[in-house]
């Protein structure tokens, strides 16, 4: 075991710590160090080559177009899409469930591990608070673990104790954490939340992707009874819903009474209700995305979103006019596991076009050719426009439901393409 060295933070050089080819790997989402980040990203040039890897960011603490630092990702989506502008040949496609044992079995290599943590507690352990998902994989192989103790940070249930016999260097430096506030949901989102709350039964376990739509779903779900999450992210929505009772957890099959995540991706809300909440539990993606734990939910609700959906079903969440803004994520996980619940349904909640309204997301064929989710995995697509029924469908059915949900402005074109499928 480890004895933590606490070190200033002027007094932290990675141009000491970084031996050349290292790979350092960070938190993902809200939990990023962003502290160290920055500090990693003001002395990069003075260190060796090195790679960096993370899974999900919203910071841009750490600079793209370092001439010695290869950084690669799981994807672009959100701040991390600076990175691939010029194209994507450093993205690591993988499910979320899979990426705790690349980690772990070295084909994933992270050699430096930078996160941060709040206390110690009595006991002298540390915690992850905001989120978890393959770091004790990463600190089980990493030569090196520098934690940022942030008392800003909450204190969560889970999976999130960190022992002190892991981490090499202790760094002080209260800040706040990275917060995503809900915005208020226009009338797309809200016509959209409406026609999935619809198809969510009292009872169900359900799972929510990220963005304004799960958001937007979770204010949709005042009339519900008995829910219960089982989620890769939960929103302040989420809090929300376990406050008035909506969510429960009573009827789970795994984990009842308690709401489990492998993130928190919210506001200061969100992290105040998470604090030493015994109801929400932080779990590493291994459990929350495992397809024998998901196999214990006989109604599960998977809520994802795309990018793209061409009218045989395809779902593509990762690429857009050629640009790398997505990610494969936990998408697939949820689906199946969705797909193969006895009571189970797949959704798929989009806007029928882009922002501007030039683009239709209902197309003839995905234009990058790239594939998150394939058709035979397709259950139920959403936009505002209503529902489309895709599951056991031939391809021709298929092709109507969704030209039916396509923004009206593109069905012509999306039938002539029906015709021509046929």
């Amino acid at each position: 075991m480890k004895t933590p060295v606490i070190m200033a933070p002027e007094a932290l050089d990675f141009s000491q710590l970084i031996r050349a080819g290292e790979t350092i790997g960070w938190a993902e989402a809200t939990a990023e160090p962003v502290f160290l980040t920055r500090l990693l990203d003001a002395q990069a040039e003075r260190c060796a080559h090195f790679r960096v890897f993370f899974a999900l960011t919203f910071s841009e603490a750490f600079a793209a177009g370092h001439p010695n630092v290869t950084v690669t990702a799981l994807g672009g989506a959100s701040a991390g899409r600076r990175f691939f502008a010029n194209g994507a040949d450093n993205v690591v496609p993988a499910n979320i469930s899979d990426v705790s044992g690349l980690v772990a079995d070295g084909r994933l290599p992270i050699d430096i591990v930078l996160l941060q943590v709040s206390g110690p507690d009595e006991a002298g352990r540390y915690n992850a608070g905001l989120g978890i998902e393959h770091l004790h994989a990463a600190i089980g192989r990493a030569r090196l673990v520098i934690a940022q103790v942030n008392p800003e940070l909450p204190w969560t249930h889970g999976d999130t104790a960190i022992e002190p016999g892991v981490i090499d260097v202790l760094v002080p430096a209260a800040a706040p954490p990275i917060e995503l506030p809900s915005r208020p949901a226009g009338a797309v989102d809200r016509a959209i939340a409406d026609h999935v709350a619809r198809l969510i039964p009292d009872r169900a376990t359900i799972e929510l992707g990220l963005g304004a739509v799960p958001e937007a779903v979770t204010r949709a779900l005042g009339g519900k009874h008995g829910l219960g999450v089982h989620s890769g992210a939960i929103g302040d929505g989420i809090a929300d819903l376990m406050e008035t009772g909506i969510v429960d957890n009573r009827h789970k099959e795994l984990d009842p009474g308690i709401t489990v995540a492998t993130m928190l991706m919210g506001s200061s809300r969100l992290y105040r209700f998470a604090d030493r909440n015994p109801t929400i539990r932080i779990r590493a993606t291994s459990y929350t995305h495992d397809a024998l734990v998901l196999g214990h939910f006989r109604r599960f609700i998977a809520i994802n979103g795309a990018l793209e959906v061409d009218i045989t079903g395809q779902v593509n969440a990762e690429t857009a006019q050629g640009r790398h803004i997505g990610l494969v994520g936990g998408q697939m996980d949820f689906v199946r596991a969705a797909n193969r619940a006895a009571e189970g349904r797949s959704i798929i909640a989009m806007q029928s076009t882009n922002r501007d309204r030039t683009r239709s997301r209902i197309v003839a064929k995905l234009a990058d050719g790239v594939v998150t989710t394939p058709r035979a995995e397709a259950d139920l697509v959403v936009t505002e426009h209503g529902i489309a029924e895709l599951r056991g469908r031939t391809l021709s059915e298929r092709a109507r439901a969704l030209v039916s949900i396509a923004d009206p402005a593109f069905r012509a074109e999306l039938e002539r393409a029906n015709e021509r499928l046929v």
